[in-house]
């Protein structure tokens, strides 16, 4: 969505901010982003930059798109833009050069965006100190913090506190509260659909629209929790953790987890265009692809829930947890352990017939493991197609979980497991044919929905919720 900025005031605004310039002083900018990049700061009457996607990549390259994703899971904070450039297959120049075509800002301007406008956030939400909220933004210093705030929003950051608004402030009620835009509406039923029979029993928990679990930060315990029903353009997040130091990658985790920074109206132009599958789309137009919160953990699951119903991989998972994850000292809100490391999975390489599944299957996990100790496995910085060919070199793990993984795990938007045996009941279905689709059939005819195949393939699964019971064995 493109915003308007005001030459005569350096401010940039949201379409339907009730200020009314004269047209002749007014540009139009692809993107919050895109605005300040030019000079501009937000208004303070509209908020746009509380209420946009952080990057506007409608009809940028699928490449653009990866890269914009990367550096919103925090890539340039560990890396340079020439590491960038070379993991999207274009030179500096190059990346350059098309960022400032489809996004309006280098790659560089883009990361310091994100970390200004935690900080924002921060300093609007919170009672943290100026020297926790530049930790927690990602920013060696308060001198480094107020020096990219300065440039983003023309204010100091205690400026910036004194001028936000009463209403601005969470309660910090037992945790630090912190509102994250959503991007577009949640379907906040599908989602909690989707979750409940997965939760991993003593690391997750859902309670109404409330998901909670445990998570690591800076080698010690917390807990997250996550209301998906707080506002229609927001979830609120509350974090008890022993520190906040760069919680903003936490937070990044929660945007990946739920797909926040994706162009779903992008993809429901593509999709609603068949006739059959638009029928499913205009059911469930704000329905998305849920992730997972951690790329290992969502992986394994996967693995676990190769040929048994959802609720038996639960089932099992759960044993896993018991056996092998780090148990709470204070165990809280149902919540008892750390989903296993790979560290501590990586015992299962040998097999066992007393984890609660086949020997292979536990081999498998192992396996993974120890590929991911050892670097066969790039969970985080392989691309998708990398990725998938790392997994499938693995025993045990064949196309369809590779599918699955790089769907959930690394949320590649393209990717359609032809062979699930709920994706072939769906089709047939959705045909109204007797005879059960092939998976030939269904791949071809997923060819029309590039390159948003990954959110077809959850359209079809949400489908059967009508019609049968969750017990298919390969429906996720």
């Amino acid at each position: 969505m493109p915003v308007e900025a005001v030459a005569t005031t350096g401010i940039y605004c949201r379409p339907e901010c009730s200020a009314a310039p004269l047209p002749r002083n007014t540009a139009s900018f692809a993107s919050p982003i895109a605005a300040e990049a030019a000079g501009y700061r937000p208004c303070l009457r509209c908020r746009p930059d509380r209420h946009l996607r952080s990057v506007e990549i409608s009809g940028a390259p699928p490449t653009i798109q990866g890269a914009v994703a990367l550096i919103a899971s925090g890539f340039l904070d560990r890396f340079d833009e020439a590491a960038l450039a070379d993991r999207v297959g274009y030179s500096t120049r190059q990346l350059r050069r098309l960022f400032e075509r489809h996004v309006g800002a280098t790659p560089h301007v883009v990361a310091r965006s994100r970390r200004a406008h935690f900080a924002r956030r921060l300093l609007d939400e919170t009672d943290l100190s100026m020297t926790a909220i530049a930790s927690a933004s990602g920013f060696g210093s308060v001198r480094q913090m107020t020096r990219i705030v300065v440039q983003t929003f023309r204010s100091t950051p205690s400026e910036l506190r004194a001028k936000r608004r009463t209403s601005d402030v969470l309660v910090a009620d037992g945790g630090l509260r912190l509102r994250i835009p959503t991007g577009s509406l949640l379907d906040v039923e599908q989602i909690t659909g989707h979750l409940q029979p997965r939760l991993s029993p003593g690391v997750e928990a859902l309670d109404g629209a409330v998901y909670r679990r445990t998570i690591v930060m800076c080698g010690h315990p917390g807990v997250i929790e996550i209301d998906l029903a707080v506002a229609p353009d927001a979830v609120e997040l509350v974090a008890h953790l022993p520190t906040f130091d760069s919680i903003i990658d936490e937070v990044a985790r929660v945007r990946h987890m739920f797909g926040f920074e994706e162009d779903l109206e992008a993809a429901r132009g593509v999709l609603v265009n068949d006739p059959a599958l638009g029928r499913l789309v205009r059911r469930h137009p704000n329905l998305r692809v849920i992730g997972g919160w951690d790329r290992f953990e969502t992986a394994v699951r996967v693995i676990v829930g190769q040929q048994v119903s959802v609720a038996g991989a639960t089932t099992v998972t759960g044993g896993l947890i018991k056996r092998y994850g780090s148990p709470l000292s204070a165990p809280a809100l149902g919540l008892t352990h750390l989903f296993p490391t790979p560290e501590q999975l990586a015992p299962l390489v040998a097999g066992g017939r007393d984890e609660g599944m086949p020997h292979r299957r536990a081999r498998t996990i192992g396996e993974l493991a120890n590929a991911v100790l050892d670097g066969r496995v790039d969970l985080y910085e392989a691309d998708p197609t990398e990725l998938r060919d790392q997994l499938v070199a693995l025993p045990g793990i064949g196309p369809w979980t590779a599918d699955v993984v790089t769907m959930r795990a690394t949320r590649d938007p393209d990717v359609f497991p032809a062979g699930d045996l709920g994706i072939r009941r769906a089709m047939t279905l959705l045909d109204g044919t007797t005879e059960l689709a092939s998976e030939d059939d269904c791949r071809a005819r997923a060819d029309a929905w590039r390159p948003y195949r990954s959110l077809a393939a959850q359209h079809l699964w949400q489908s059967l919720r009508s019609v049968q019971p969750l017990t298919e064995e390969n429906h996720r």
